[in-house]
Formats: structure tokens, C-alpha cells, sequence
């Protein structure tokens, strides 16, 4: 009889040791499945606040690319408007208007503008004799929402490298020429590159951020409103005498002249293979492939 007992109490904590077994090996599974649950749980997470992010900056871009956009059709609308010269000037880099601005003031410079108008005067003519309409870019995410006008925007001090040219930081050596340079470090900037089309080269543009909160052309310091004023004059003529070559879509033909008017304000000759500015340079040059 105390054999059997024996036994049976032997068994019954064999079983018992079993069932405790069990039960360990069972928690232990709830917390791998547990475990497993949160990092998955924290990885979808992580990946919706990274898309979330991402979108966040995909807007912002897109956003402030219209924004350029709209800089550039104010820019070129600026150049082929009768009395438009300084408000062209003031599509610039603050630097760059405290520049020019004295040459406009100048009443010697008068007869010039007066010049400059006729032109512009006899290309709206011809303008609207082609195309139904008086020159006037109003849409422009149509116009430079284009693959012929491409942006890259960044930050100075943040991006080392912004399309494919060195960002500087700012240079106190260096003379502000009678207005702020604006390259301090954290300030957004940004280039279009104008690829090359209708017999023109490529062109690379630079821009500014300006507070409040405006973008602005960065035009080299060797551009005074002489050559300004010289440029426009040569690139407006140029386009009015092949008008015979203007393209059929109307868009197209605003990109053309836009390509132009930018050539004139950066100083790039219509012959170069391809040019344009860094920000804060002296003079536009030849853009390394």
C-alpha cells in the first residue's frame, strides 16, 4: 500500500513538473508573440511618421517650385513690358538691386529706356499678331512646370553640393557691393537649370531666399544696368527678328523668350555651349560636364 502511494505521489508531481513545464513554455511563446507584435508594431510606425515626413517635404518642394515658377514668369512678363525695366530689377538679389537701382535713377539713361520700350513695343506687336494675345505668362506652372526647366533647392551650410555646383558659404572678404549678399549659413537657395533648346545653350540659374519670404535671381556682381540694359536690348532684338521661327505652341514660345530674358540678365553669351552662375560670383562661366 505505502509503495502505491509512493508511486502515485512520485507521478502526480511528475505530471505537476510537466504542467509547469508546459505553462513556462507557453508564457514564453505569448512573449515572443508579444515582443514580435510591438517591434512590428514600432517598424510600421517608424515607416508611416518616415512616408508621413516624406510627404510632408515632397509638398513643401513642390510648393515652393511654384513659387519659382511664378518668380520667373514675374521676371520675364518684367522684361517685355514697356516701363518694366525696374521692376525687373527688383526680381533680384538685394545686393544686385542696390546695384543696378542708381543706373535706372539716372535720368543720362533716359533716352535708353526709351529705346528698350520701342523694342519691347514692337515685339508685343508682333507677338500678338502670331499668337491671338498680348504677351503675359499667366500660367506658370504650365510654362516652367516643364522638363526644360528643372530646380534643385537646398540650404547654405546643409548641402554641400546643389546641382552639381558648390555652395559657399559667406565671404567676408568680400564686398557686399552696396546691399546684403545674403549668403549666410541656413539660407535657402536654390537653381533652375534651363536646359539647352530653341538654339540656345544650357543655362544654369541661381536663386535666393529673401525675408519675408520671396525668392530672388542671385545675378552676377559684373552685371551693372549698363550691361543690363545692354543684354536685354540684344536678346529682345534677336528674338523679334526670327519671329518667322516662333514656335506653334504659344507655351513653347514663352519658354524661348523666358530662356533668353535669364541669358541677358546673367550675362551668357547666346554662343556659349553651356553657362551659368554659382551663388555670390563675380561673372557667369562655362558649367563643367
Amino acid at each position: 500500500m505505502n509503495k502505491f502511494i509512493n508511486w502515485a505521489a512520485a507521478a502526480a508531481l511528475s505530471v505537476g513538473g510537466l504542467a509547469l513545464t508546459a505553462n513556462v513554455r507557453a508564457d514564453d511563446t505569448v512573449g515572443d508573440k508579444v515582443d514580435r507584435t510591438v517591434d512590428r508594431t514600432k517598424e510600421a510606425t517608424g515607416n508611416a511618421i518616415d512616408k508621413t515626413k516624406e510627404k510632408a517635404h515632397d509638398v513643401k518642394t513642390n510648393w515652393e517650385n511654384g513659387r519659382i515658377y511664378t518668380m520667373l514668369g514675374q521676371v520675364t512678363n518684367a522684361a517685355l513690358t514697356k516701363g518694366g525695366f525696374n521692376d525687373l530689377v527688383e526680381r533680384f538679389n538685394d545686393a544686385d538691386r542696390n546695384r543696378i537701382g542708381p543706373w535706372i535713377k539716372d535720368k543720362n539713361n533716359k533716352e535708353k529706356l526709351d529705346v528698350l520700350d520701342g523694342r519691347i513695343a514692337q515685339f508685343q506687336k508682333d507677338w500678338k499678331a502670331k499668337y491671338g494675345e498680348n504677351f503675359k505668362i499667366r500660367k506658370d506652372d504650365v510654362v516652367f512646370g516643364n522638363s526644360m526647366f528643372t530646380v534643385a533647392q537646398g540650404e547654405i551650410g546643409k548641402d554641400a553640393q546643389l546641382a552639381g555646383e558648390r555652395v559657399p558659404a559667406a565671404d567676408s572678404s568680400k564686398p557686399a557691393t552696396g546691399g546684403d549678399r545674403n549668403l549666410d549659413k541656413g539660407r535657402n537657395i536654390a537653381f533652375v537649370t534651363v536646359a539647352a533648346s530653341h538654339g540656345l545653350p544650357e543655362l544654369k540659374v541661381p536663386l535666393i531666399h529673401e525675408l519675408p519670404d520671396v525668392w530672388k535671381i542671385d545675378v552676377p556682381d559684373s552685371v551693372t544696368g549698363q550691361k543690363l540694359y545692354d543684354n536685354l536690348l540684344k536678346h529682345l532684338t534677336m528674338v523679334n527678328e526670327q519671329k518667322d521661327q516662333w514656335p506653334s505652341d504659344v507655351n513653347d514660345a514663352y519658354r524661348a523668350v523666358s530662356h533668353h530674358v535669364l541669358m541677358a540678365i546673367l550675362d551668357v553669351d547666346e554662343n556659349a555651349s553651356a553657362a551659368g552662375a554659382k551663388h555670390g560670383d563675380d561673372t557667369a562661366k562655362p558649367i563643367a560636364k
